[in-house]
């Protein structure tokens, strides 16, 4: 079996699946991070400073009966396979060998890759380099010498079409199709070149009359491609390749490839909105630059431009959009312990005009202006808001700091804290304190998610959570959040019986959060195949879903409470939520149907009804917990 794990795949490596089972099970990952980390027993688990990030307090959990970490300060977390992948910055297949020499079990030789696994990657690049040659072949062709014009009259030079491969999409339903044989054409389906008719009859092409932008991998491999509506009826603006085995959008930052020994070269990095905004910078001489393929960037994109360089200069648009890209953005960045620095774009500017309009000296003079983030997002406050009243001020120091609770740098906390204080005249060791309150409360949400949702089984249909209880957004959850929380965390670490009782009394239907969703279904599906639940292959199985594999670690750490009542407490919780919610709903469609007698009949019948359910509910629940009453 070709192994494929985490993250990474382990090309070319041999190992079979019960192989890599045995070499997790022989090390106790107890054992293992005690090298790296002075570990003391509290309770069923082991604690300590995390090594992921600077704390005083100890917020990294390591649980040895599930084999699992998690650190509640910077909320890193997985099985022995990540912590040695993420401590010791290796790959899988260096990480699997350190386990094994670990565990003195010898790892078999390598040998070649799957040929099937192999022949299937191979032909996936194949056929996107074929779509990527008829897109450079149609572009210049003298019947598309407008489409040409197009990137011309941007200025974009010959050399830069052919360095990014750029092309063009004929206004063809079957050019495209015709690029392959019968036999490829399902995959190229799959890749997004083509689509099916809605009768099953024959292939169309997707990309018609549109500039086409192919995605590199970092071998220069073709992943996929966006293209770019030529006029104002086409729908959307950018239409992007689906991911597939080759790609993934979370992974890819354009340009990457052409840009790796630049970035090298000078030891920083642009970062760059759009496609235009990257290639106006390379016109103009500047390599080092990379677009991220969509607003937001990810965790894993930061983690890869972590690999060429420390710092990043971000060049985003200069309407308010841009700016609130780029401080959402720098945020991901510094998370990942990267130097970031913000360029203030003039209102109405983005790269592309700004280089267009006034020329590099007027890029070189942004970079002389760059800004610490902190320092950028209280210039725009200030900016938008000249004259704050006292609760404009308080909202948006309160936010201000509640993103400081979740920041891994904690010297940086104090810095940007420092930054705070001078630029809005506010009193330092109060606002030191503040983060520190809101510090513990994250820490403590966090950690205490063991606290039975009975207990707010009276706020269970409360839409907001009173302010003096607030956390930073992520960390807080409402009563249903933290019940389906609780069900979760039953059905990973529960028995059977308990697991089977859950599942014959809910439903993926009651659960709010789209993870906590994501997870039931996931649960129950693996636990009907299998009869039983395997919680690391769970995570295995999810390697392309960061935000999965991250709420099940937690969950798994934190294993206290498990009994029937507590699952039943859970359950009463979301269905009555359930049936609130459908209340809510029909009270304001009475509200609006004053006008019929009919409507309110039939609504205030159905309310009537849902209520009565209620009643019923809350009675049965009050048997369960009080059955001599």
């Amino acid at each position: 079996m070709l192994l494929s794990q985490g993250r990474n795949n382990v090309a070319y490596l041999k190992v079979p699946q019960e192989k890599i089972e045995e070499i997790r099970q022989s090390v106790n990952i107890v054992h293992y991070i005690s090298q790296y980390v002075n570990l003391k027993k509290t309770g069923k688990n082991v604690t300590g400073l995390c090594p992921f990030h600077q704390e005083k307090t100890p917020s990294f959990v390591v649980n040895p009966e599930k084999q699992f970490y998690k650190c509640y300060g910077c909320g890193r977390g997985g099985n022995l396979y990540n912590f040695i992948m993420e401590y010791e910055k290796l790959t899988f297949p260096e990480a699997l060998k350190k386990a094994a020499d670990f565990a003195g079990i010898v790892l078999p030789r390598p040998q070649a890759a799957d040929p099937q696994q192999v022949s299937l990657e191979q032909q996936l690049f194949s056929i996107n380099e074929t779509a990527c040659r008829f897109f450079e072949k149609q572009l210049q062709k003298e019947e598309n010498a407008d489409w040409l014009a197009y990137f011309h009259k941007r200025k974009i030079s010959d050399a830069t079409i052919r360095l990014f491969r750029l092309g063009y999409a004929p206004d063809s339903y079957d050019a495209l199709p015709a690029l392959y044989g019968p036999e490829l054409r399902e995959r190229a389906a799959e890749l997004g070149i083509i689509q099916k008719k809605r009768d099953g009859n024959g292939y169309y092409g997707k990309y018609r009359h549109r500039v086409i932008f192919p995605f590199f991998n970092t071998g220069g491999k073709i992943i996929g491609f966006g293209g770019r509506k030529l006029n104002e009826q086409q729908q959307p603006k950018y239409l992007n390749s689906p991911e597939s085995p080759v790609y993934k959008k979370g992974n890819l930052l354009y340009g990457l490839h052409q840009a790796i020994e630049p970035i090298r070269e000078k030891g920083y990095v642009f970062v760059v909105e759009g496609y235009f905004d990257l290639l106006r910078l390379v016109e103009n001489g500047i390599r080092n630059v990379v677009a991220g393929s969509g607003t937001a960037l990810t965790e894993t994109q930061a983690r890869i431009l972590k690999r060429y360089t420390r710092e990043v200069y971000m060049a985003y648009d200069g309407d308010k959009a841009g700016r609130v890209a780029a401080v959402r953005n720098a945020r991901i960045l510094e998370n990942q312990e990267l130097n970031v620095y913000i360029l203030p774009m003039p209102e109405g500017e983005d790269p592309d005009t700004l280089l267009l309009n006034k020329g590099p000296s007027a890029l070189r003079e942004l970079i002389d202006k760059k800004m610490l983030p902190v320092l950028f997002r209280i210039q725009q406050f200030k900016r938008e808001h000249p004259d704050p009243t006292l609760e404009i001020k308080d909202a948006f120091i309160h936010e201000f700091i509640s993103d400081l609770a979740s920041f891994n740098n904690t010297v940086k906390s104090g810095l940007y804290l420092h930054h705070l204080s001078e630029q809005l005249q506010v009193n330092e060791s109060m606002l030191v304190a503040e983060l520190n309150r809101l510090r513990r409360l994250y820490f403590r949400q966090m950690k205490m998610r063991r606290e039975a949702p009975a207990a707010h089984a009276d706020t269970a249909s409360t839409t907001e959570t009173p302010a003096e209880h607030k956390a930073p957004a992520e960390s807080m959850k409402r009563g249903i959040h933290r019940a389906e929380e609780g069900l979760i965390r039953l059905l990973l670490n529960g028995e059977d019986a308990l697991r089977k009782h859950i599942f014959e009394e809910t439903g993926s239907d009651l659960f709010e959060n789209e993870i906590y969703r994501r997870l039931y279904e996931r649960i129950l599906e693996y636990f009907e195949e299998e009869g039983r639940i395997d919680i690391h292959h769970l995570y295995e199985s999810a390697e392309n879903d960061e935000a999965f594999r991250q709420t099940l670690a937690a969950l798994t750490v934190d294993t206290e409470l498990i009994e029937t009542r507590y699952a039943d407490d859970c359950i009463f919780q979301l269905k009555k939520w359930q049936l609130e919610s459908r209340a809510r709903e029909l009270s304001e469609q009475l509200r609006h149907e004053r006008e019929s007698v009919e409507a309110q009949m039939h609504f205030t019948l159905e309310l009537n009804e849902i209520r009565r359910t209620i009643a019923a509910l809350e009675k049965a629940w009050r048997a369960k917990r009080n059955p001599a009453s």
